[in-house]
């Protein structure tokens, strides 16, 4: 059995049609999916910190919409982790 990779994940959907702008690619090695979905959601949380202090109103609305942007990625690299580990299990068609 060879290791557990993600699997194709869309996310980002467009407002006005249904596709999505980004993808987590398949056969990305677990490991470095997570880890980078760790730095994300380190860096969204730090944006997060950032937003009510911010002085400026358009820095406000920016800090918080660049760390929803970095969740949805963090949180499509973690499903596209756990989709892979599903599919690696024994007796899986997916």
């Amino acid at each position: 059995m060879t290791d557990p990779t993600t699997k194709a994940t869309p996310f980002a959907r467009c407002d006005h049609v249904d596709h999505y702008l980004f993808a987590v690619q398949p056969d990305i090695p677990l490991l470095d999916a997570l880890e980078h979905a760790s730095v994300y959601l380190s860096c969204a949380e730090a944006l997060a910190h950032q937003a009510p202090t911010a002085t400026r109103p358009e820095h406000i609305v920016s800090l918080r919409w660049a760390s929803q942007q970095m969740l949805g990625t963090a949180r499509s690299l973690v499903q596209a982790s756990i989709d892979g580990l599903h599919a690696a299990q024994p007796g899986d068609d997916a």
